[in-house]
């Protein structure tokens, strides 16, 4: 009993100075020593020199003792990396870096930012995975990832701990060499089109990617490159920063596409303010140059010519024109050019709105015609498709200078002027035309597309007015007065909301014009190929606008118009007027300038010239289409064929009746066979 007492007090005793020493405040007591080993492996290989035994066909299996080293660069702690880890050689200034593949989460509280591991590679692969070399397992000839129970077989721990530096590059930089390193580029900003968005998707685990711009000091945008951020990451529901300054990431790919992962949010540092893109960008070419470029095959721009171009938004899709088009002209007021832009994009206003300046960036991009527009897109078989929603921030770069637009005024007479297509025009002085008064802008029901006619009086041209069955104005009623309307110009008038148009006046009753526009000779000089012509003759009471008429020919009794027929463009004939087309000799033989020149003209005596007007309506005709002239009633091989006098009027249907015709051939099915006729002296152009 006496010992047990003993014992009882001996250990109150030592409780009381262990609680006296818990007490003291000396650093020798606050933290326990951890010693660390380092292994004792001896490295046989670089980085860069395991990568070279990759071969190209599948994943080659290491079976010798290969032992490299690296300093970890990657973090999964927030979950943007997932399940691989990247090394480089050297803390600083790396030269070579590689992706690990393993089948681990939480890889950074065992494999740290800096901490140096050995990897012994027998056993393991090396592989081609998404366009990278990467080491794993060997399955079959894929590459997996290290199963996790054997991490400890084949990567190793050392004591140290280093500080990385990141490599500084700029975008332009970027190569295969440096994939997998931890980077950090300078003056970088993300796209003025993403911000108020997230880093990735808040309702799904979706990956996103989100494009970040570098500058240079003077805010000149140089390049941009892809920031790959995961659903799963615990970033994903914060904002994109939206200022300016520099970002650290792993530098990775997929396949041919560059990408960047940051670790964790800190990881971008935008503490400047941004550039905005009125000093980005140097337009390179003007829009009226680009237009040049088209030559009737589908143009492409290529990816290294560094093609921008600027231009002023005159479109708007708010009310439903425009659908997936942008349209933009090279100037404010007064422009000289226009083009369309096709963009995969509901609500377009949003983002472009009506006077915002933007550049476009052509490469990678086509142009071409669609519906006698001249497009520019992406491209499908040998037309022009929309932009994709994703990448139309690539190619579409709005400045955030908004200037007013001002409609270039024109009359309906102008409307076929090349220099007006695809921009804004305030067409003065017109209305719906008669029959058409009462009409919707497109149907009174129903979604269908429509048209309307508009006029001016004692003008015979017509303007076609555009309107989309998705408009909100589609089912309403076509203002019946008489005024101006504003719209985009192309092969007809697109308005963008029912304000543009502005019919205040009473609508006028215009008398009826009848354009008589008659082919009144066919020559084919014997003694000169190069002087053959054509003469039109007005026939009619009212000077005729020929703007959108052509005249076609049909060689050797062809169906189909052959080459590119002459365009009328331009022309206005006055009542009792001539206008000659020749060939390019005309003018040195018979002493006259011709209204057009042009080796178009090259009927031998057997060929069709047709004329059509603004509509494609067949005017007038000589000749028989699908009909060789040879041995016919209408041969004129080397001679002439001559409208009689009695006749006034055109005819849409030849009749041989109304021609004198003398050829050269021996044929008696025409008026006058075997006389030739020579130039100048056996014609006489611009007299009937």
């Amino acid at each position: 009993m006496k010992l047990y007492k003993k014992l009882k007090l001996t250990l109150q005793i030592l409780a009381v100075f262990s609680i006296f020493l818990s007490c003291v405040k000396d650093n020798g007591f606050s933290t326990p020593t951890v010693d660390c080993n380092e292994p004792s492996i001896s490295v046989t290989n670089t980085i860069a020199q395991v990568k070279d035994m990759y071969t190209f066909g599948g994943a080659t299996i290491i079976e010798t003792d290969v032992v490299i080293e690296g300093y970890v660069v990657s973090s999964d702690k927030s979950g943007n990396i997932y399940k691989t880890i990247s090394i480089q050689d050297k803390p600083e200034n790396p030269t070579s870096a590689i992706k690990i593949s393993i089948d681990e989460t939480d890889i950074y509280t065992k494999y740290n930012v800096g901490r140096k591991i050995y990897i012994k590679l027998k056993g393991l692969a090396v592989g081609y995975s998404f366009g990278s070399i990467q080491i794993g397992k060997a399955v079959g000839t894929e590459l997996a990832r290290i199963p996790s129970l054997e991490l400890n077989n084949y990567i190793v721990r050392s004591c140290e701990v280093a500080e990385i530096t990141p490599k500084l590059v700029t975008i332009n930089e970027l190569n295969e060499d440096m994939l997998e390193m931890l980077i950090e580029i300078e003056n970088v900003q993300f796209k003025e089109s993403e911000l108020g968005s997230s880093y990735a998707n808040i309702d799904n685990t979706s990956t996103v990617n989100r494009v970040l711009e570098n500058f240079n000091s003077n805010c000149n945008l140089l390049d941009e490159v892809i920031v790959r951020n995961s659903g799963f990451a615990d970033f994903k529901s914060q904002l994109l920063p939206e200022g300016k300054g520099n970002i650290v990431a792993i530098f990775s790919n997929y396949y041919e596409d560059y990408q960047l992962y940051i670790r964790e949010t800190e990881d971008v540092k935008f503490t400047e303010e941004r550039c905005n893109y009125t000093n980005a960008f140097t337009p390179t070419l003007s829009i009226a140059e680009v237009k040049e470029m088209y030559n009737e095959d589908m143009v492409e721009f290529g990816v290294n010519n560094n093609y921008i171009i600027e231009g002023y938004i005159i479109s708007s899709d708010k009310d439903g024109n425009f659908k997936e088009r942008l349209i933009i002209q090279d100037t404010s007021e007064n422009p000289t050019a226009g083009i369309q832009l096709l963009i995969e994009q509901e609500n377009i206003f949003e983002n472009f709105k009506i006077g915002d300046k933007v550049f476009v960036k052509l490469n990678k991009l086509y142009m071409a015609e669609v519906n006698n527009v001249l497009t520019i897109g992406f491209p499908k078989g040998n037309t022009i498709t929309e932009i994709e929603e994703e990448q139309v921030g690539s190619f579409i770069f709005n400045s955030g200078e908004t200037f007013n637009i001002i409609p270039k005024d024109i009359l309906i007479s102008d409307i076929q002027n090349p220099t007006y297509k695809n921009t804004l025009v305030n067409v003065l002085n017109v209305q719906l035309v008669e029959n058409e008064i009462g009409s919707a802008f497109a149907f009174f029901s129903g979604t269908n597309n429509g048209t309307r006619t508009l006029e001016t009086c004692n003008e015979s041209t017509k303007l076609t007015v555009f309107t989309s069955g998705e408009a909100n104005f589609a089912n309403e009623l076509f203002p019946e007065g008489h005024g101006n309307i504003v719209g985009v110009l192309s092969t007809s008038l697109e308005v963008r909301s029912i304000d543009d148009v502005q019919f205040n006046e009473a609508h006028e009753i215009c008398p009826v014009i009848i354009p008589k526009i008659m082919i009144t000779e066919v020559a084919d000089p014997k003694n000169s190929v190069a002087s053959r012509f054509i003469e039109l003759f007005n026939a009619g009471e009212t000077t005729i606008d020929l703007a959108g008429w052509k005249l076609n020919k049909y060689v050797n009794g062809a169906t189909t118009v052959s080459g590119s027929p002459i365009e009328l463009n331009g022309i206005t004939i006055s009542a009792g007027d001539y206008i000659i087309i020749a060939n390019t000799g005309f003018s040195e033989m018979f002493s006259i300038i011709p209204t057009i020149a042009s080796s178009y003209i090259s009927g031998n005596g057997d060929d069709v010239y047709e004329l059509v007007d603004n509509t494609g309506t067949t005017m007038d005709i000589f000749g028989v289409i699908g009909e060789d002239g040879n041995g016919t009633n209408w041969e004129y091989l080397d001679g002439q064929a001559i409208r009689n006098l009695d006749v006034s009027q055109p005819n849409s249907v030849f009749t041989i009746s109304e021609w004198t015709v003398f050829s050269d051939a021996t044929n008696n099915l025409i008026n006058y066979q075997n006389t030739p006729k020579n130039a100048p002296n056996d014609y006489s152009p611009n007299y009937r």
